[in-house]
């Protein structure tokens, strides 16, 4: 399970680098609020500003295969209303560096996040400069532990995954590294996400079927980059669930291109369908039994 943020995290001022952020239209899901995409993508445009300050505008390129990242929504992302992320350094290590997050409407705190860079050279992991540590450590933020997680081995292997669905990369996908970017990976994850809760709910399905997806999408996502993602390419994203408790689902998600595991991602969401007016409440837990990862 992916463990909590702490607390402390929930306040603007601890973030050394602010920025204001007003939604777009494209920025949003369809029932209204702010996407979880758009809000690992401003996070993801916090860390280069980050970067540049650190290593200015001649910096190496930091490759997204070699980072991790984490969202986790803590409340409503309405449409309306001025946005500030905060960002700042969380961790410095030999060749990494950390990054914290986090997301504000009127001065509450709606989503935090996280991320590793590893700074490369020829495609392998680099000391980074005294000069770019030193930058850094100036933007120095809330010190967070570092995330473990204890993986079952069997998430390496595609056939492990009972539901699963195949995604083709976009030209559109591609950062300036020339690879599917970090925000459109965490997207496939999402998707395959969705696509899984429109198959678990079946017949139940009725009405907008955006709003009720919605209901169950994923309030945390933690993405790990285990090698690039080329373009053009066809990929297999497999979902399992790991653990069900009595409000929540538990998920693991793999990206593979053929047998070989490209990536993993662990993602926490409603197990229930909430109530309307014309329908009691769903719950989803037996049929998300069925999709247990296989030994």
């Amino acid at each position: 399970m992916i463990p909590a943020f702490a607390p402390p995290r929930q306040e603007p001022s601890l973030y050394p680098v602010l920025f204001d952020r007003t939604p777009r239209y494209h920025e949003l899901e369809p029932c209204g609020a702010v996407a979880r995409t758009s809000v690992l993508r401003w996070f993801e445009q916090a860390r280069r500003a980050v970067e540049r300050r650190a290593f200015g505008e001649q910096r190496p390129f930091v490759r997204p295969p070699l980072a991790a990242e984490r969202v986790e929504v803590l409340g409503p992302l309405p449409s309306h209303g001025d946005y500030q992320v905060g960002v700042g350094v969380s961790a410095i290590n030999g060749s990494s560096f950390s990054c914290t997050y986090g997301l504000f409407v009127a001065g509450e705190c709606v989503a935090l996040g996280d991320s590793v860079s590893v700074h490369s050279r020829d495609g392998m992991p680099a000391e980074l400069p005294p000069d770019v540590r030193d930058r850094l450590a100036a933007m120095d933020s809330t010190r967070i532990p570092v995330r473990v997680v204890d993986r079952d081995p069997a998430r390496l292997v595609r056939d492990a995954y009972p539901f699963g669905v195949d995604v083709r990369a976009r030209f559109g996908d591609l950062d300036p590294g020339r690879t599917v970017g970090n925000v459109a990976l965490a997207g496939w994850y999402l998707d395959v996400l969705a696509e899984l809760h429109v198959d678990v709910l079946g017949h139940e399905l009725h009405g907008p079927v955006g709003c009720t997806v919605d209901g169950l999408a994923p309030r945390s996502l933690s993405v790990d980059h285990l090698t690039d993602v080329a373009y053009p390419g066809s990929y297999r994203v497999g979902v399992a669930v790991v653990c069900l408790d009595d409000t929540s689902v538990h998920y693991a998600c793999g990206l593979f291109d053929g047998a070989h595991c490209l990536g993993l991602a662990e993602a926490i969401g409603a197990r229930t369908v909430a109530a309307t007016r014309e329908r009691a409440a769903i719950d989803l837990g037996p049929r998300f039994e069925a999709l247990r990862l296989r030994p």
